[in-house]
């Protein structure tokens, strides 16, 4: 089967590292995979290092007709036969035009739930477009019961939209596990960032981004006194706007010596040895892979009860849940945990299992490869 694969950005984010596993898994098939990118960028590099060709195309606005008969006649260079696209909803309406141009089989994941433009008019337009050309695609795949509750109130057809969970790898043997036994030992991040060996350490890994729930962290870290966090991840939208606000939010109330911005970190996964726990206060989900990776490192979890975090995150067993946009209950929920290291170690086991038996990155491939199987029938 020949594949291409469209992502949102050359940068790296949760659905370009889902991409990447499923073109790792579709090529130990025998598989023929090639990529399509906006642009270049971190992510756009990590394919090419796996020997992978990236196209260069953008049809992420819906008046860009070019990019269109661009991503037809790519689709034709490579005879795809799947296309398989990772995109929001400008890029996956003119996608399925061109895989029904070109001869291929769209299958669009959904890795968040639909968002429009403010403006009711062209929102509305928006919609209507992405419920039509939703019925040319051959299959759309959704992360979570969320989000595909989401799609199908939308107006997608039922039958079309399918949950394949995302996933992760567990690592192997202890490496990585041991949450709420207390602070790593004083190496990694810890050491670079100069936080006390007995400093109970939070960290947030994400772009920054209001839907993130970053500002609800640093509010919710005021509240606890002596507790550390460290941000990890760009502002990718704002061009480091945002992160001044969150910066001059910490100075505010005077915790900019307990908050650490990190940016972005290249195998970001490794920096969980030093975490008591990982913290997702967003206010929109589909189902994060951060969550997945610390919970398979052994870490417990507080986040919001947003998307399809409650589908992971099982409350009181492998972590804590609050609503959106309440730092109190944040605050309180850290302080809990914090509170019972030996209730917070029993949480991490819970979710190391509970990632094995419902969420590995081999069952989050299977269940696209047998997507992709159903399109020979």
């Amino acid at each position: 089967m020949r594949i291409v694969h469209l992502v949102i950005s050359g940068d790296v984010a949760g659905g370009q590292l889902v991409a990447l596993e499923l073109l790792r898994a579709s090529r130990r098939r025998g598989d023929h995979v090639a990529f399509v990118a906006p642009g270049p960028g971190p992510f756009a590099d990590l394919v090419r290092a796996e020997g992978v060709t990236v196209h260069t195309v953008d049809v992420g606005r819906t008046f860009r007709l070019g990019g269109l008969l661009r991503l037809v006649r790519i689709l034709r260079e490579e005879r795809a036969d799947v296309l398989h696209t990772h995109t929001a909803v400008a890029a996956n309406i003119l996608s399925r035009l061109a895989g029904r141009l070109a001869g291929a089989a769209v299958v669009s994941h959904a890795h968040a739930h639909p968002t429009f433009r403010r403006q009711p008019l062209a929102a509305a337009a928006m919609r209507l477009a992405d419920n039509a050309t939703a019925r040319l695609a051959a299959r759309c795949i959704a992360v979570s019961e969320s989000v595909r509750g989401a799609y199908v109130r939308q107006g997608y057809p039922a039958g079309l939209v399918v949950v394949v969970p995302n996933g992760v790898a567990v690592p192997d043997g202890e490496e990585g596990t041991g949450a709420g036994a207390g602070p790593a030992a004083p190496a990694g991040l810890r050491a670079e960032l100069g936080i006390p060996a007995g400093a109970p350490l939070l960290g947030e890994i994400g772009r920054l981004c209001p839907q993130k729930g970053q500002p609800e962290l640093i509010a919710a870290v005021a509240q606890v006194p002596g507790v550390h966090a460290v941000l990890v991840g760009d502002d990718l939208e704002q061009g480091g706007a945002y992160r001044d606000e969150l910066v001059a939010q910490a100075e505010a109330l005077g915790v900019r010596d307990r908050i650490a911005f990190v940016g972005y970190r290249p195998a970001a996964e490794r920096l969980f040895a030093d975490l008591d726990a990982l913290v997702l206060p967003s206010w929109i989900e589909g189902m994060p892979l951060v969550v997945l990776e610390a919970m398979a490192r052994g870490k417990p979890v507080i986040a919001t009860a947003v998307g399809g975090i409650p589908e992971v995150v099982e409350e009181g067993v492998t972590g804590l849940l609050v609503p959106p946009g309440d730092p109190a209950r944040l605050a309180a929920a850290i302080a809990e945990l914090l509170a019972d290291p030996e209730r917070a170690r029993r949480m991490g086991e819970a979710g190391l299992a509970r990632v094995r038996e419902r969420f590995s990155i081999e069952a989050m491939c299977r269940g696209v490869q047998e997507v992709y199987d159903g399109l020979r029938r």
